[in-house]
């Protein structure tokens, strides 16, 4: 088996894997490099297959590289083919401006009082929470109001920027 072969396949077996909650043992300088790591995976694994591979590709080139020039410029590819993978969403059940079924509904009302009485707690507007969050006040409001339901890194933002485990605002995980 070839590195290129074998970095690829423990790349992939990366993409597959659960990742455990951000802030489960590690220090506060760690934790902007496992959400810059989830997001950099997710973009990895929303790639057709011809830029995953050229991807593959430079990191063992650069890899390979004792050059400092070298590298940089490969390192400046390697950014173009991950600034073109852009984000995907799906629609969720019921789709847009129609309600969401019974248990989404309901998980979605739970987060969504979490986050306003810890948003509360913590003194902050919207807008304050939006912005260390980096989110937007707009988005922060559909959380609240249970017009939307987050994903697990949007809760893990939300509960970073207010100081609290994500676990405090996931009603499943009572």
């Amino acid at each position: 088996m070839t590195d290129g072969t074998r970095w690829e396949m423990e790349i992939r077996a990366m993409l597959t894997r659960p990742i455990p909650p951000a802030s489960e043992g590690l220090s506060n300088d760690a934790r902007p490099a496992l959400l810059a790591l989830s997001i950099l995976m997710d973009r990895i694994s929303a790639m057709p297959r011809a830029d995953r591979d050229d991807l593959f590709e430079l990191l063992e080139e650069w890899r390979g590289s004792e050059r400092p020039e070298e590298r940089e410029s490969i390192r400046r590819a390697m950014e173009e083919i991950l600034g073109q993978a852009r984000p995907t969403y799906r629609e969720l059940p019921g789709g847009e401006g129609q309600p969401m079924p019974g248990g989404l509904s309901r998980w979605a009302q739970g987060v969504g009082g979490r986050l306003r009485a810890a948003r509360e707690r913590a003194g902050l507007s919207q807008a304050q929470l939006a912005e260390r969050a980096g989110l937007t006040q707009s988005h922060v409001s559909r959380l609240e109001n249970a017009e939307h339901s987050p994903t697990r890194l949007t809760l893990e933002k939300l509960a970073r920027a207010l100081g609290v485990a994500a676990e405090g605002l996931d009603p499943s995980e009572e």
